[in-house]
């Protein structure tokens, strides 16, 4: 039986990319999207999460808008995404669900007779504000993939990723909440696992529409990310969201290590920053698993071998 997959997105390219691949997996079942704020507001992150579904076909699977802000008042809002708020995707027919994201996500833990899967690829603010709502929540969700959090300090990736710095109060009160599975794929992960410029082509080549965007999108992605410390110049970009779907498709794609995280929760230029300890002498209820490495070789095949062909 696929796994059942509810996916909260802040959907920028990335995430799209993340939706399309989940969406062309068999051994996923993606039961609905609920949109936050983050890399944009999120009227723009849920119309962008529906164009992408009804382009590639998926009218069935339901979108709906969550937070818009902060679950803290006061909280910081960091500065979004430099990509347009708008995909370059025609517009949805659809409309956004009438439920606010959250009661869905409560309620669908609720009815569930079964437990389903998490994907948190933006800030965590829905989903902490699902835990605050009903405890109950985190019963219900079989293992929890965060797209957040960046192990290495003092080298060429930032001290600080974007999507534990949007609401870092959410993302603590997600860690804390006690989910049985908790996966945390870091930006250490994700910056191994780029794709380059060459590959854009295969992927392009491959055809059909989920191929074709998807290297359009990374394509993209290149022009902004090379120019980075991390990339040294190289004409390639991680694909950060999408790496959370293909460690569903295939565990042995990254590298996990046990780890103990905090988050940085005080008002100053470290608020967000995710405080790892791996390896932990001894273990406790409050350890995840936090990817620290990926297979990039793998990744694009997984990408290629299920984007590329027709709807």
């Amino acid at each position: 039986m696929p796994r059942r997959l509810v996916l909260d997105c802040d959907t920028g390219t990335d995430d799209a990319i993340a939706i399309m691949l989940a969406c062309r997996r068999p051994e996923l079942d993606l039961i609905g999207v609920t949109a936050v704020w983050g890399n944009h507001a999120v009227e723009h992150t849920a119309d962008n999460s529906l164009r992408t579904l009804d382009l590639i076909g998926r009218t069935d699977i339901p979108v709906l808008a969550g937070c818009s802000g902060p679950i803290e008042p006061g909280g910081e809002e960091q500065e979004g995404s430099p990509e347009p708020d708008t995909l370059p995707i025609p517009p949805s027919t659809r409309s956004i669900e009438s439920a606010h994201a959250v009661e869905w996500l409560i309620e669908t833990a609720r009815a569930a007779t079964e437990q389903f899967t998490l994907v948190p690829t933006g800030s965590l603010s829905n989903i902490a504000s699902a835990v605050r709502a009903d405890p109950a929540f985190v019963e219900a969700v079989e293992e929890i993939v965060v797209m957040g959090g960046v192990v290495e300090r003092g080298g060429a990736l930032p001290d600080v990723e974007t999507n534990v710095a949007y609401d870092p109060d959410a993302a603590q009160i997600v860690l804390d909440a006690g989910f049985e599975q908790f996966v945390l794929v870091t930006l250490d992960a994700t910056y191994r696992a780029t794709v380059t410029s060459e590959q854009c082509e295969l992927l392009r080549n491959a055809g059909g529409v989920a191929a074709e965007l998807a290297a359009e999108f990374i394509e993209q992605r290149i022009a902004r990310y090379r120019l980075l410390p991390a990339m040294g110049g190289r004409a390639a970009a991680p694909v950060h969201d999408a790496l959370t779907i293909a460690y569903l498709v295939d565990p042995t794609l990254v590298t996990l290590r046990t780890g103990r995280v905090r988050v940085e929760t005080e008002l100053g230029a470290t608020r967000g920053r995710t405080d790892i300890e791996l390896d932990p002498a001894v273990p406790t209820a409050a350890d995840v698993q936090i990817a620290v490495d990926a297979d990039a070789a793998r990744f694009f095949e997984l990408l290629l071998e299920s984007l590329g062909g027709p709807e």
